[in-house]
């Protein structure tokens, strides 16, 4: 459907032109008929019969209500003269050229619901269902989904709504039939792809009735030229250069350890990369025992890999010369392009142009590199990293922000833990963050993907490689900045005012299987969590723990992330009763006592029989003051049921981590995520039950 073909104005469209324009949908709308004086008002309402709606519509007021303009519930000539001439001076005193007074049929009494769209600038057109009426803006209650959607999908999007219920036959209601809604709004969906002039959309309310049947009771739109920014879709790239170069230069190569092309060379050769590394340096001479090279000319081999570590502009002159020896992939480490203004949008296009129509790959500008614990490579000046664990995790990160990403990945080294590739993109200049993920999803070794996003310009390639990741079952979590309403832009639809950039990545995470964490250390500790754990069977947690008080809160943190506590069974609770201290209570939460939690043997006891209870989908361990070589020992007993458990087990540990360290790093290196709160092992436990993790 090509709207502007049949209406070519663009602009603003109030309900009668929006009818106009949705003709070929044949929706539902109510019965609506345009007068030109009151004698004709009473003459249409009295064929229409009973209760009767007068408006006026007018393109240039959308919602009518607000300005005066609909008068209701006219059952007379007389009401309905009245009612005529009101708006008739409305129009007048608003100086509305373009108005026109329709009568309607006074619809029966049902359900109201809304559907609209708003065309976002990074994804495209997403559809928005709630509750009709001014209660959508006023509870902000609906859920989103990326245009099309099926019928199926939008009575999924329906039961996703807080006030779902009341469809549901709340208290004792009848239930709303929303066959033919959902049918409408998969209608309107389509449209949404059809006809991208149509910017957003606005059917509210759309009315139930107690039969199932739809009325249509008002529409808007806005009508917008038309831009052509599509591109066609393209495998990703093969970025095996980048992860798993067999040969590295390093261009800008310094002796100095406190400089970039210092630090490079020093990681490189200290977590074992096996290849060739060739330091480039005019000067000539050697770095760190290792010949230098003079230019990129001089090089006898052609590197896979070359790391650039010189100013901006000098970059884009060493970029050039490696594509004219055939490199494959560049890294660039130098900021000062896209970043800081028109001086730098000018580099940053010559650096493209450096590369385009080539085979070679750039990462960066404006990155602190690549590093890959599978293939021994640290081609990062971070000073986050030292060497690398002994062994890799299927962990991969792809972060916009170097610095983030090098502390999170310190962190998680620290604390035990392992990373396997993790990349900072950069300016994005070539290769962005939808190529990294596409990659990574298809390796052997990755089993769950971090990635820290600030923003996307090409939303169809992201939500292609969040499609390439959830179809090779590799989870992927992530962390969205840049959250709140400033920048949006105003409109007047009540889909512009509930749509915003951070809506639509919310939309587009949660329709592709994708993770969203609200904190930033969250961030590994989940994807971590998805790469390690199993998905359980069902939503039912066991919480086992040497403290009554962080038992109950533990539960209660189950509660508020939809997650329920588990009932033992008779069976369980016989066999706790003859394990735990006769004071104990043997109910979920299970407090082990202190008592318990010295006694040798016990956690593992207690974990291997509420671990099998048919009602148990995951077990929950909250550690207090246990420290020491009590830490060991517990850790070790954990570790063993766990290996013998087919249900996740998960741990929080509460005690300052120096006082037990030694039993949390046992933990970690068996496999067993320590969680610092209750909180956060609750809000992992529900992203696990999604079913997205990799085991």
């Amino acid at each position: 459907m090509t709207v502007t073909a049949t209406v070519p104005r663009t602009g603003t469209w109030g309900e009668s032109s929006t009818r106009d324009l949705l003709a070929p949908l044949e929706l539902p709308f109510v019965t609506s008929v345009r007068v030109t004086h009151s004698d004709e008002a009473i003459e249409t309402a009295l064929r229409l019969g009973g209760t009767v709606v007068l408006k006026a519509v007018s393109d240039e007021v959308v919602h009518k209500t607000d300005a005066g303009l609909v008068e209701l519930k006219l059952s007379t000539s007389d009401e309905v003269r009245a009612a005529y001439e009101r708006l008739d001076q409305k129009i007048s005193a608003l100086g509305l050229a373009d108005a026109g007074i329709v009568v309607q049929e006074m619809a029966p009494e049902g359900t109201d619901l809304f559907v609209g769209w708003n065309r976002d600038a990074t994804f495209g057109p997403i559809l928005i269902v709630g509750l009709g009426g001014v209660t959508v803006e006023l509870f902000r209650d609906v859920a989103r989904h990326p245009a099309p959607v099926t019928a199926e999908q939008a009575a999924t999007m329906l039961d996703s709504l807080v006030s779902s219920r009341l469809l549901q036959g709340f208290r004792g209601a009848p239930e709303v039939d929303t066959a033919q809604f959902c049918g409408i709004v998969a209608r309107v969906s389509r449209l949404a792809v059809e006809a991208p002039e149509i910017a957003e959309l606005d059917l509210n309310p759309v009315r139930i009735l107690p039969d199932g049947r739809c009325l249509v009771l008002d529409a808007s739109a806005v009508v917008l030229p038309v831009q052509d920014s599509t591109t066609p879709a393209a495998p990703g790239p093969d970025l095996t250069t980048l992860f798993r170069p067999r040969s590295i230069a390093v261009v800008g190569a310094s002796r100095a350890p406190d400089r970039p092309g210092g630090k490079v060379i020093r990681a490189l050769r200290r977590n074992g990369f096996r290849g060739p590394l060739y330091p480039v340096n005019p000067a000539g001479g050697e770095i760190d025992g290792l010949p230098v090279v003079r230019g990129i000319d001089e090089l006898v081999n052609t590197p896979e890999l070359v790391c650039i570590a010189l100013p901006a502009s000098a970059s884009i002159a060493a970029v050039r010369e490696c594509v004219a020896r055939g490199v494959r992939a560049v890294m660039v480490f130098a900021s000062g392009f896209g970043e800081v203004g028109a001086e730098g949008a000018a580099l940053d296009a010559e650096l493209r142009d450096a590369v385009e129509g080539s085979e070679t790959l750039l990462c960066g500008p404006n990155t602190i590199g690549i590093v890959s614990a599978h293939h021994k490579m640290a081609a990062t000046f971070s000073q986050a990293i030292d060497r690398f664990p002994d062994t890799p995790s299927g962990v991969c990160l792809v972060a916009q922000s170097g610095a983030v990403a090098g502390s999170l990945v310190s962190r998680e080294i620290s604390d035990g833990y392992s990373i396997g590739d993790w990349v900072t993109v950069g300016n994005q200049t070539d290769l962005d963050v939808a190529d990294y993920i596409s990659y990574l999803a298809g390796l052997d070794t990755t089993r769950s993907i971090a990635v820290f996003l600030e923003g996307v310009s090409d939303g169809a390639a992201f939500r292609r490689a969040l499609h390439t990741a959830r179809d090779a079952g590799i989870p992927v979590t992530v962390f969205k900045t840049g959250v709140t309403a400033a920048g949006q832009r105003a409109v007047a639809s009540h889909s512009g005012a509930l749509a915003g950039s951070q809506d639509a990545y919310r939309a587009v995470l949660e329709e592709a299987g994708a993770i969203q964490v609200e904190e930033m250390s969250q961030l590994l500790e989940v994807a971590s969590t998805l790469a390690d754990y199993p998905t359980p069977r069902g939503r039912r947690a066991a919480v086992i723990t040497t403290s009554g008080g962080a038992g109950s809160a533990t539960a209660d943190l189950l509660t508020l992330n939809d997650l329920d506590t588990a009932e033992f069974t008779d069976g369980t609770a016989q066999a706790l009763a003859g394990l735990l201290p006769k004071f104990a209570s043997v109910a979920n939460p299970l407090d082990i006592t202190a008592e318990g939690a010295f006694t040798p043997g016990l956690f593992t006891e207690v974990i291997d029989v509420v671990a099998v209870d048919p009602h148990v989908d995951a077990v929950c361990i909250v550690l207090t003051s246990i420290t020491g070589n009590d830490a060991v020992r517990v850790a070790n007993e954990i570790a063993a049921a766990r290996s013998r458990s087919d249900v996740p087990i998960l741990v929080t540990w509460l005690v300052a981590r120096p006082l037990a360290e030694a039993g949390m790093t046992t933990l970690a290196s068996s496999g067993i995520r320590v969680f610092i709160e209750p909180a956060r092992m609750a809000a992992a436990l529900r992203h696990l039950t999604k079913g997205t993790s990799r085991v």
